[in-house]
């Protein structure tokens, strides 16, 4: 995230709107989500918008897209609002449905998370260390920091809540919910989003891939911590997390992106 926002061209036309993009997918995911959910309890309602809305906006696209294009600087200006939404709103949002309060330390903890803050000492730093990104101590680091990207792939993959529930995707109806808005209606959204504001190429790739993402790892926890279905958030996280990954490699495959 610091390497990236060092050497991005912020004034590049094509990343502008990203960061707009990004708010606008995100509210409708919530508005279609939370529209379509009505039938449900409340604890069941705020587990499919919050599993909905929130999805893994890191750890499993960025080394799927850098393999594929070689330029994170779409993917982070996409992610870093959902990041900030998820860590401050989305914590108010799953401790309305849950518990009914939000604990101090579990806020500081959120708004701390060290991608957010690696993006904003970068921001604060390109001004000052211009010239650093031409150096060649950059270039060490900045590979340094790619592979720490591919890492997090298989901390993905350690991460992950094995368990003989966990494949039971569509037996529990709050996850076959939760999967059917990642999966069909969040592609379809980012797509009439595309077919409006004609983005770039690499943007609209890049914020495809991002439309077929699961839910965040991080939904898990908070999930647990403010009482929502941990079942159902754990089931929509495995299963449909090797899912998105096949779906992105056959959109590949087949060129679309």
């Amino acid at each position: 995230m610091f390497t990236e926002i060092l050497r991005a061209d912020l004034n590049d036309p094509s990343l502008g709107g990203v960061g707009g993009i990004s708010l606008v997918y995100l509210t409708l995911c919530f508005i279609v989500s939370y529209s379509l959910s009505k039938k449900f309890t409340s604890k069941e309602r705020g587990t499919i918008v919050f599993n909905s809305t929130f999805f893994n906006s890191i750890f499993l696209p960025f080394p799927l897209i850098y393999a594929f294009y070689g330029d994170l600087s779409i993917a982070i200006l996409f992610s870093l609002p959902v990041m900030i939404i998820h860590n401050t709103l989305g914590i108010f949002m799953a401790s309305y449905w849950g518990h009914g309060k939000v604990e101090r330390k579990v806020l500081v903890s959120a708004i701390t998370f060290p991608p957010m803050l690696a993006f904003l000492i970068g921001v604060i730093a390109r001004p000052i260390f211009a010239s650093f990104v031409s150096t060649q101590f950059f270039e060490w680091l900045h590979d340094l920091g790619l592979l720490t990207v591919y890492l997090s792939l298989i901390n993905v993959g350690l991460s992950i809540p094995l368990s003989r529930e966990s494949l039971l995707v569509f037996r529990n109806r709050v996850t076959g919910f939760i999967t059917l808005n990642r999966f069909l209606i969040s592609p379809i959204i980012a797509l009439i989003l595309m077919a409006i504001l004609e983005p770039a190429e690499i943007s609209r790739n890049t914020i495809l891939i991002m439309s077929f993402m699961p839910p965040a790892f991080t939904n898990l926890v908070m999930s647990s911590r403010f009482g929502l279905d941990t079942s159902a958030t754990s089931q929509s996280i495995f299963l449909p997390s090797l899912i998105s990954v096949g779906i992105i490699f056959a959109l590949k495959f087949f060129a679309f992106i």
